[in-house]
């Protein structure tokens, strides 16, 4: 069964809640690989976003991974193409690593050569041209509001 999540979001509240199964202590990382916490994320980055998607897997038969910066996180967002599996990772672009270590840690990860380059152009672009403005962004662990 579907779970259904009701989360508050922007105008009420001050930021857009990404859903997470993992978050730190920090709040500047965070991972789910639950299925419906991911299509309501995916929901939150609006139509244009859904339509890349399923576009990009149809063009696949494995799936598709993909750099997207969201507010003040780089995330990594993998799609198998029949769209049941996937994980959606947050990275915060000041995590407080060096742009070499950080390298390393997607690499242990086992991100490929290109996502960990379109990673590091992002981590760059963010620490250049990055504002309060656009930081938007909160992870969530719904535990305590649990699926409806």
């Amino acid at each position: 069964m579907k779970k259904q999540f009701l989360i508050t979001q922007p105008p009420i509240t001050e930021k857009y809640s990404f859903l997470v199964d993992d978050i730190n202590q920090l709040g500047n990382w965070g991972m789910t690989t639950d299925i419906d916490k991911i299509e309501y994320n995916r929901n939150l980055l609006g139509d244009d976003f859904e339509i890349d998607i399923k576009i990009k897997t149809l063009f696949t038969k494995k799936g598709i991974t993909f750099v997207v910066p969201i507010g003040r996180f780089i995330t990594i967002v993998k799609i198998r193409a029949d769209e049941e599996e996937g994980s959606m990772t947050f990275f915060d672009f000041d995590i407080g690593y060096s742009r070499g270590a950080m390298e390393v840690i997607l690499e242990e990860a086992g991100y490929s050569v290109s996502i960990i380059e379109e990673w590091l152009k992002c981590y760059d672009l963010m620490h250049s041209k990055f504002s309060s403005e656009h930081d938007n962004v909160v992870l969530f662990k719904p535990d305590e509001a649990g699926p409806l």
